[in-house]
């Protein structure tokens, strides 16, 4: 990662994604971009570590070995913004 990704550098508040749904977590130690990395790289990515990239998971998703199922993924997530909107958003009329 990039030294602008240390949180003291980020001057994101998380008042983008407001819906008190959404919870906001800080992985410093960057266990979740490496596990991403070392079991569900694509290919094209780093293979130190995942970022800029989603991975969608539906209400019933679990994280037992690996979380699961998968309903989408990709990235960088600009550009592939209107692929998980259209992934995303059934998903949040169901409830």
């Amino acid at each position: 990662m990039i030294r602008t990704d240390a949180r003291s550098m980020w001057r994101w508040s998380g008042s983008t994604l407001s819906d008190e749904r959404v919870s906001h977590f800080w992985d410093d130690q960057r266990i979740v971009g490496r596990w991403f990395a070392e079991h569900e790289n694509s290919g094209d990515a780093d293979a130190g570590i995942i970022w800029d990239a989603y991975y969608l998971y539906g209400p019933a998703a679990q994280w037992e070995a690996q979380p699961g199922p998968l309903i989408a993924s990709g990235g960088p997530v600009r550009e592939k913004f209107d692929v998980l909107y259209q992934k995303l958003v059934p998903l949040l009329s169901d409830h």
